[in-house]
């Protein structure tokens, strides 16, 4: 081509993205602001919790601190709540540990191996909940990086809440591995470009689901005190003290 434009919502790091397509040093990289007002976005963290693998070993409470975490915002607000988590192997984690039996709302599950047409189903259960008369919402249990957190809307009163549970790292496999020696050498970046810039992506991602239009208004919540690595792509980011008050600030204003 003569030219191309590639444009997105989710492409930062642009210098990631350049490099690992291929394009030339001398491509134009811009970013602009979101047009939607910024009032109607809210991304907090808790910072007394992790989904760090020797965390969970260390701390034999840490898994009901994050549950705790997630039954209570779900049973105190009365909006659809999306709860994504880093992969199918820690959410079958919270389920043994009785997630959705301490939630008091229907819970949706996106489990492992569902069809497309099984899939939709729960999505489309998930996104009516919200339009029924004297409804308190549902929550939808869900895995970042699926069909649900990358590709599929929920405007408005269909999804309010978005809760992540941990960072999600891409896992040490043999061939991450070998794809970070490979672009340390290329770029000197191994772990920027193969660790770091695609787990940002991920999370823009799934806090994206909340906020499709200028109307819509949603907050999002990470628990996980690693969440302040990504400031630079999630500006808004800010840690919350007290959870609960500050989700219920933000549903008044």
């Amino acid at each position: 081509f003569h030219a191309s434009i590639h444009m997105s919502g989710t492409l930062e790091p642009l210098e990631e993205y350049r490099d690992s397509i291929g394009l030339s040093e001398d491509t134009m990289l811009t970013a602009f602001p979101s047009p939607f007002p910024r009032d109607n976005r809210k991304v907090l963290f808790i910072g007394d919790v992790t989904t760090k693998y020797d965390d969970l070993n260390r701390d034999s409470k840490m898994i009901s601190k994050i549950r705790n975490h997630i039954s209570n915002v779900c049973n105190t607000f009365h909006k659809n709540t999306m709860v994504f988590f880093p992969s199918f192997d820690v959410l079958s984690m919270f389920l043994k540990d009785d997630l959705h039996e301490n939630i008091e709302k229907k819970v949706y599950i996106e489990e492992q191996g569902m069809s497309q047409s099984e899939l939709m189903n729960v999505v489309k259960s998930f996104k009516d909940s919200a339009n029924q008369k004297k409804s308190n919402g549902s929550t939808l249990l869900s895995v970042i990086g699926g069909r649900i957190s990358e590709g599929m809307d929920f405007p408005a009163e269909q999804l309010e809440i978005a809760i992540i549970v941990g960072i999600p790292y891409p896992k040490p496999t043999a061939r991450q591995r070998g794809l970070q020696r490979y672009y340390e050498l290329k770029f000197g970046k191994g772990w920027e470009y193969t660790v770091n810039a695609p787990t940002a992506r991920k999370l823009l991602q799934s806090i994206g689901r909340l906020i499709r239009d200028e109307d819509d208004r949603g907050i999002a919540i990470i628990l996980d005190k690693r969440a302040t690595r990504f400031k630079q792509y999630i500006t808004d980011l800010s840690e919350s003290k007290n959870l609960l008050e500050d989700i219920q600030d933000f549903m008044i204003t």
